[in-house]
Protein backbone atom coordinates (compact mmCIF):
# COMPACT_ATOMS: atom_id res chain seq x y z
CA UNK A 1 0.00 0.00 0.00
CA UNK A 2 1.43 3.39 -0.99
CA UNK A 3 1.72 5.94 1.58
CA UNK A 4 -0.76 8.83 1.96
CA UNK A 5 -0.19 12.22 0.49
CA UNK A 6 -2.05 14.73 1.97
CA UNK A 7 -2.22 18.32 0.01
CA UNK A 8 -2.69 21.53 2.91
CA UNK A 9 -4.63 24.41 2.46
CA UNK A 10 -3.77 27.38 4.90
CA UNK A 11 -6.28 26.26 7.21
CA UNK A 12 -4.43 22.93 7.54
CA UNK A 13 -1.52 24.90 8.74
CA UNK A 14 -3.68 26.75 11.54
CA UNK A 15 -4.64 23.21 12.44
CA UNK A 16 -1.37 22.06 13.46
CA UNK A 17 -1.49 19.12 10.61
CA UNK A 18 1.46 19.02 9.19
CA UNK A 19 3.14 19.21 12.78
CA UNK A 20 1.59 16.16 14.27
CA UNK A 21 0.76 13.55 11.53
CA UNK A 22 2.00 11.15 8.84
CA UNK A 23 2.88 10.54 5.52
CA UNK A 24 3.88 12.95 2.70
CA UNK A 25 2.31 16.55 2.78
CA UNK A 26 2.46 19.13 -0.07
CA UNK A 27 1.13 22.17 -0.49
CA UNK A 28 1.69 25.51 -3.32
CA UNK A 29 3.89 28.42 -3.13
CA UNK A 30 0.31 30.64 -3.57
CA UNK A 31 -0.66 28.29 0.18
CA UNK A 32 2.46 29.19 1.46
CA UNK A 33 2.14 32.98 0.66
CA UNK A 34 -0.80 32.91 2.40
CA UNK A 35 0.43 31.48 5.61
CA UNK A 36 3.67 33.20 5.91
CA UNK A 37 1.60 36.44 5.63
CA UNK A 38 0.28 35.02 9.20
CA UNK A 39 3.71 34.81 10.87
CA UNK A 40 3.44 30.74 10.85
CA UNK A 41 7.32 29.71 10.68
CA UNK A 42 8.62 28.99 7.30
CA UNK A 43 11.70 27.03 8.35
CA UNK A 44 9.87 24.78 10.34
CA UNK A 45 7.19 24.16 7.62
CA UNK A 46 9.50 23.71 4.91
CA UNK A 47 11.15 20.47 6.76
CA UNK A 48 7.59 18.45 6.78
CA UNK A 49 6.25 20.21 3.71
CA UNK A 50 6.85 20.15 0.01
CA UNK A 51 6.12 23.38 -2.05
CA UNK A 52 5.48 22.74 -5.29
CA UNK A 53 3.14 24.13 -8.45
CA UNK A 54 0.32 22.58 -10.64
CA UNK A 55 0.42 21.78 -14.29
CA UNK A 56 -1.47 24.03 -16.60
CA UNK A 57 -3.52 21.07 -17.42
CA UNK A 58 -4.93 20.67 -14.49
CA UNK A 59 -5.33 24.30 -13.64
CA UNK A 60 -7.16 24.19 -16.63
CA UNK A 61 -9.31 21.54 -15.84
CA UNK A 62 -9.83 22.99 -12.45
CA UNK A 63 -10.91 26.22 -13.97
CA UNK A 64 -13.41 24.34 -16.25
CA UNK A 65 -14.87 22.02 -13.36
CA UNK A 66 -15.51 25.69 -11.43
CA UNK A 67 -17.70 27.26 -14.13
CA UNK A 68 -19.49 23.89 -14.36
CA UNK A 69 -20.46 23.96 -10.07
CA UNK A 70 -20.67 27.39 -10.16
CA UNK A 71 -17.61 28.26 -8.23
CA UNK A 72 -14.97 29.89 -10.24
CA UNK A 73 -15.91 33.40 -8.36
CA UNK A 74 -15.47 32.19 -4.83
CA UNK A 75 -11.93 30.14 -6.07
CA UNK A 76 -8.60 32.37 -5.35
CA UNK A 77 -5.31 31.00 -6.83
CA UNK A 78 -3.83 29.58 -3.98
CA UNK A 79 -8.04 27.34 -3.78
CA UNK A 80 -7.56 26.48 -7.60
CA UNK A 81 -3.72 25.61 -7.44
CA UNK A 82 -3.94 22.98 -4.44
CA UNK A 83 -7.10 21.56 -6.09
CA UNK A 84 -4.68 20.90 -9.15
CA UNK A 85 -1.76 20.01 -7.54
CA UNK A 86 -4.14 17.34 -6.15
CA UNK A 87 -5.01 15.83 -9.23
CA UNK A 88 -1.55 15.76 -10.39
CA UNK A 89 -0.29 13.69 -7.64
CA UNK A 90 -3.41 11.45 -7.82
CA UNK A 91 -2.81 11.10 -11.51
CA UNK A 92 0.44 9.27 -10.50
CA UNK A 93 -1.55 6.88 -8.34
CA UNK A 94 -0.24 7.82 -5.11
CA UNK A 95 -3.83 8.19 -2.53
CA UNK A 96 -4.06 11.96 -2.00
CA UNK A 97 -6.45 13.65 0.50
CA UNK A 98 -6.60 17.27 0.13
CA UNK A 99 -7.34 18.91 3.46
CA UNK A 100 -9.43 22.18 3.84
CA UNK A 101 -12.26 23.43 5.25
CA UNK A 102 -13.18 26.09 2.45
CA UNK A 103 -16.70 24.46 0.81
CA UNK A 104 -15.44 26.28 -2.54
CA UNK A 105 -12.60 24.37 -2.60
CA UNK A 106 -14.30 21.25 -1.36
CA UNK A 107 -16.90 21.44 -3.75
CA UNK A 108 -15.14 21.36 -6.80
CA UNK A 109 -12.61 18.73 -5.50
CA UNK A 110 -15.53 16.66 -4.96
CA UNK A 111 -16.68 17.10 -8.51
CA UNK A 112 -13.17 16.00 -9.95
CA UNK A 113 -13.07 13.10 -6.95
CA UNK A 114 -10.64 13.98 -5.02
CA UNK A 115 -10.83 12.40 -1.83
CA UNK A 116 -11.33 15.07 1.41
CA UNK A 117 -9.81 15.86 5.18
CA UNK A 118 -11.29 18.58 6.72
CA UNK A 119 -9.99 20.52 9.97
CA UNK A 120 -12.50 21.76 11.77
CA UNK A 121 -15.48 21.68 9.65
CA UNK A 122 -19.14 21.11 11.19
CA UNK A 123 -22.38 19.33 10.00
CA UNK A 124 -22.55 17.23 6.65
CA UNK A 125 -21.04 17.68 3.63
CA UNK A 126 -22.74 17.59 -0.05
CA UNK A 127 -21.45 18.64 -3.23
CA UNK A 128 -23.38 22.50 -4.25
CA UNK A 129 -24.22 23.52 -8.00
CA UNK A 130 -24.63 27.09 -7.56
CA UNK A 131 -27.14 29.10 -10.08
CA UNK A 132 -26.21 32.88 -10.67
CA UNK A 133 -29.54 34.65 -10.29
CA UNK A 134 -30.98 38.79 -10.22
CA UNK A 135 -32.45 39.41 -6.44
CA UNK A 136 -34.58 41.93 -8.39
CA UNK A 137 -36.50 39.82 -10.86
CA UNK A 138 -35.27 36.32 -10.11
CA UNK A 139 -33.55 35.76 -14.21
CA UNK A 140 -30.76 33.38 -14.05
CA UNK A 141 -27.43 33.30 -15.81
CA UNK A 142 -25.46 30.43 -16.95
CA UNK A 143 -22.47 32.87 -17.57
CA UNK A 144 -20.77 32.93 -14.38
CA UNK A 145 -18.94 36.00 -15.42
CA UNK A 146 -21.75 37.90 -15.20
CA UNK A 147 -22.17 40.51 -12.43
CA UNK A 148 -25.53 42.56 -13.31
CA UNK A 149 -28.69 41.99 -14.52
CA UNK A 150 -29.15 42.74 -18.22
CA UNK A 151 -33.15 43.37 -17.15
CA UNK A 152 -33.24 45.08 -14.58
CA UNK A 153 -29.69 46.44 -13.40
CA UNK A 154 -29.23 44.83 -10.12
CA UNK A 155 -25.92 43.30 -9.03
CA UNK A 156 -25.62 39.27 -9.11
CA UNK A 157 -26.06 36.91 -6.93
CA UNK A 158 -25.80 33.45 -6.12
CA UNK A 159 -27.71 30.19 -5.15
CA UNK A 160 -27.52 26.66 -4.78
CA UNK A 161 -29.48 25.16 -7.69
CA UNK A 162 -32.66 23.45 -6.81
Amino acid sequence: MSEKIHVLDSTAFFAGIPFQGEGRYYTTYHVMDEVGSRGIGSQLIHSRVQVTEPSKESVQKVKQVSLRTGDSKSLSEADTSIIAVSLDLASSGSQVILVTDDFAVRNVAEALGIDLSQTNVRGEWKQITWVTYCKGCGKEYSDPKATVCDVCGTKLSRKPKS
